[in-house]
Order: structure tokens, then sequence, then C-alpha cells
């Protein structure tokens, strides 16, 4: 399909990104409150904080730091600017950050149809 394809996808991070990746996703864009370490090796992976607090903790492994429109200190056109120049440098060859540490190698996770014991 061409243009923006948008997947509704399970809640668990490596489930989720399987499915996109496995259904043509060319990048995973990625929000956390909570710090997944997520990363993607099929594809890359931009990590999106939600708020300032975990962007504080994790700024070595997260990509953008979203939680600065709910500090009032950024404007959702700012940061979707942000967002989008972020995008189009990984599109482009420039290395996300889990990339750079070598994450996402065993984060291809099929979903398991079935009990789960």
């Amino acid at each position: 399909a061409k243009g923006f394809v948008y997947m509704d996808t399970p809640g668990y991070d490596p489930v989720s990104a399987t499915g996109q990746v496995a259904g043509g996703a060319n990048m995973i864009v990625f929000t956390t409150g909570r710090g997944s370490a997520y990363g993607c090796a099929p594809s890359p992976s931009l990590k999106l904080s939600t708020n300032t607090q975990l962007w504080v903790k994790q700024e070595e492994d997260i990509d953008l730091n979203c939680g600065e429109i709910a500090d009032g200190n950024a404007s959702v056109e700012g940061v979707g600017e942000q967002l989008f120049r972020l995008m189009l440098d990984t599109a482009s060859g420039a290395k996300s950050k889990s990339e750079k540490h070598g994450y996402g190698q065993s984060e291809f996770v099929p979903w398991y149809l079935g009990a789960v014991m």
C-alpha cells in the first residue's frame, strides 16, 4: 500500500512491532511512558518518551522527549516538527539510539495463538 498505513496491534511491545514489521513497516515509532528498552533490528525503531521524568532517567536510550509538551515547555506543533525531522533523518540512514546500542537482535516475536502456561 502507498502512503500512511496504520496497524492496530497487541499491547505487548515485541509482538506489536513484529506484526508491524511483518506487515511492511519501514520504521517503528514507539511511545513509552514506562521506559521500555525495545529495539527492532529489522526496522529502525524511534522511541518517544511521554514524560520528562523518564527522559531524564533514560535519555541515552530514548530518541525524543515528548514530555516537554505536558511540561508546558514545547508545543505539539514544535515537537511534531522535531519528530518529523527525526523520522526523515532516520529514513535517510541516521541511526536510532537502539541501533547505536545494538538493541533488537532478538526482538522479533510472532504472536503466539493459544493458551500460554
